[in-house]
């Protein structure tokens, strides 16, 4: 029977919804998690439930991104032995650009900042630990999409446009570590449907009595069972209609095409 193929998980936006319920589960299967969240509280709920022998805590705002690299130097410093990284955290705000004067810019600058380039700054300081560690074991960046990076959603334009760059940026480097082989670092994407989390309170027509979404255990545990499959992609629910309908024959075509831009290239833009 598979199991859950890494032993310590440092689970990025901890606190709440998916990445909450993924902690709990996580802890149950005797994976060691180190949760990361805004909210300190939350965090000593967590450790306090199952002990420091099987979760620690971290409160850090990934929207501090000029202190990203300190803080994965703490997190390396005192857990050198992680094997995997979860990048769940996200926020989303519903805008409406038919209505100009209502749409906030900062709140667009938030969204892309936290969605895609904090995801990205925290891959890049966590790789060379990565590099140094993987030679003899393999270890993860499990990234959470969405189905809106395909299919994006008129309400939640620029969400889905932070996810849309997200995928775009883990294809990439997916890439990139296997022209590395002797790394062995994987790139996982988790592509969610509609779940029922906090990430839609205080929007339009939401209410505790209205959420529509997948109910998150029934989204978290389909979700391991998919990772301990050791696919590339997990796609869940809905999520995984939408992903087979507009992403899985670009997955297949992708390294055939990135192979002919390679050849008519030359030398340019290759790896060394």
């Amino acid at each position: 029977m598979a199991s859950f193929p890494y032993k310590k998980v440092l689970l990025i936006g901890a606190t709440s919804g998916i990445g909450l319920e993924l902690a709990e589960q996580l802890v149950l299967k005797g994976v060691y998690v180190i949760s990361v969240g805004r909210r300190q509280n939350r965090l000593d709920s967590f450790i306090s439930a199952h002990g420091s022998s099987k979760a620690a805590g971290f409160a850090f705002d990934i929207a501090e991104i000029d202190k990203i690299p300190s803080f994965a130097e703490t997190v390396i410093k005192q857990h050198p032995d992680i094997d995997c990284i979860v990048l769940n955290a996200g926020v989303q705000y519903v805008m409406d650009f038919s209505k100009p004067h209502t749409v906030d810019i900062a709140k667009i600058q938030n969204e892309i900042s936290i969605n895609y380039v904090a995801i990205v700054a925290l891959t890049h300081a966590f790789v060379p630990f990565f590099q140094a560690n993987s030679m003899d074991k393999e270890v993860a960046f499990i990234y959470t999409t969405t189905s809106l990076m395909s299919v994006p959603y008129p309400m939640v334009p620029n969400y889905s446009s932070s996810k849309a760059a997200l995928h775009a940026f883990i294809l990439c480097i997916r890439e990139q570590f296997k022209q590395k082989p002797e790394s062995k670092i994987n790139v996982v994407e988790l592509v969610v449907p509609l779940v029922q989390t906090e990430l839609h309170d205080g929007q339009p027509g939401w209410s505790q009595d209205f959420n529509p979404g997948m109910p998150v255990k029934q989204f978290v545990s389909e979700s391991i069972a998919g990772f301990e499959t050791k696919e590339e992609t997990v796609a869940i629910g809905q999520a995984k209609q939408v992903f087979d309908e507009f992403e899985l024959e670009k997955g297949r075509r992708v390294g055939p095409v990135w192979e002919i831009i390679k050849k008519n290239m030359g030398k340019a833009h290759t790896f060394g």
